[in-house]
Formats: structure tokens, sequence, C-alpha cells
């Protein structure tokens, strides 16, 4: 085996050197950077699964406090009993007539508005046409919105009753004023929502 010059052993050397360098640089830096990036995603999956772990831990406590929840006040209160559409518009229309009877005032008319089927739930609307003093309706509209069924009054309109008349008659001497129409002409559409019916 030969001896090698001074210069050949430092230019071998420095080949060495360089073949070294571009080994770390092309193998040994990818590798080292992508078992970095992969601890970072472990150690952010590791996180998530803690999170996780954590909600499923209380999710029992959460089911078993809305199943009390639900007990306690179901939702189907809030709904028509009806869930054909035809009747429960005619349940929403007894209804309000019976609310209108109860607080005082007078139905004119209710007419049937088609209603949307593209939600979870039906949606049951009806036009009013009603007369009746002021005092009547804030007591039918904080009675409607109020109870159960949950119902919405929107579209309302309020108008003095041009038609007013007082007719004055006499009882024991006194004169006595008595109103024969209500003062005020009333127009709302009153919405509330049925569980669609069910298809075989």
């Amino acid at each position: 085996m030969t001896r090698l010059t001074p210069q050949r052993s430092r230019l071998l050397a420095v080949g060495l050197l360089l073949i070294v360098l571009l080994l770390v640089a092309l193998i040994i830096r990818p590798v080292l950077g992508s078992y970095l990036s992969y601890g970072e995603r472990i150690e952010s999956l590791e996180n998530q699964l803690s999170i996780y772990q954590r909600l499923a831990e209380g999710l029992a406590a959460d089911e078993a406090r809305l199943a009390e929840l639900q007990a306690a006040e179901p939702v189907t209160d809030l709904y028509l009993q009806e869930n054909k559409p035809a009747l429960a518009a005619a349940q929403l229309q007894q209804y309000l007539h019976s609310q209108v009877g109860r607080g005082g005032g007078q139905v004119i008319s209710t007419q049937i508005l088609s209603s949307d089927e593209s939600g979870p739930l039906q949606t049951i609307a009806i036009q009013v046409h009603m007369r009746g003093e002021l005092d009547d309706l804030v007591n039918l509209f904080y009675s409607l919105e109020s109870g159960k069924p949950a119902l919405f009054a929107e579209n309302v309109t309020v108008l003095a009753n041009p038609r007013r008349q007082t007719r004055v008659s006499r009882r024991n001497n006194r004169r006595v004023q008595a109103r024969s129409v209500p003062a005020l002409d009333i127009r709302f559409d009153l919405t509330g929502y049925a569980a669609k019916e069910k298809t075989p």
C-alpha cells in the first residue's frame, strides 16, 4: 500500500468531509426533521385524546341530566297535539276561540295559511281577524304567547274601528253609555308547530 502525500491526504480528508456533509444534508437531516414533526403531531394528538376522554367521562352525566330535564319539562307540550296539518289548524282555531272567549273580544274570521314543510316540524299558521278593546288584545297576546302549546303572533295590525258606535240609554234616570262595536279592528297571523306526520 502506497503512502499518500500530504496534499492528497488533505484532499481525501476534504472529500470524506464533503461526503459526510452530503449524507447529513440528504439523509440524516430529513429523517431527523420528520422524526421531530412526528413528535409534534403525536403530542397534538395526545392533547386531543385527553380532551375527548374528559368529554367522554362527562357524557354519561350530561345524558342523565338531559333525560331528567326532558322528563321534568317535556318538549312535546310545546307542539300542537295533532300531526295532520288540517287537524292541527282546526285545533289552533279552537284554542284561539277559547282564549278570546275567556278574555274578551270577538273573532270575525280565521283563515288557514299554507305551511312550510322543509324543517323538522310542521308550521301551522292561521290568519285572524277580530275586534276588541286594547285590554282584550293585551290579555289575549299574553295568554297565547306565554301558554302551551308555544304560539307566536306575527304581522299584527291594529286599527281604530271606523264603525264604532256608542249607544246612550237611560237607567233609573241616569245616562249610561254602552259600546255596541269594539274600539279596535285587529288582524294577525298566529303560528304554532306540530310534529311531522309519520309515513309508513
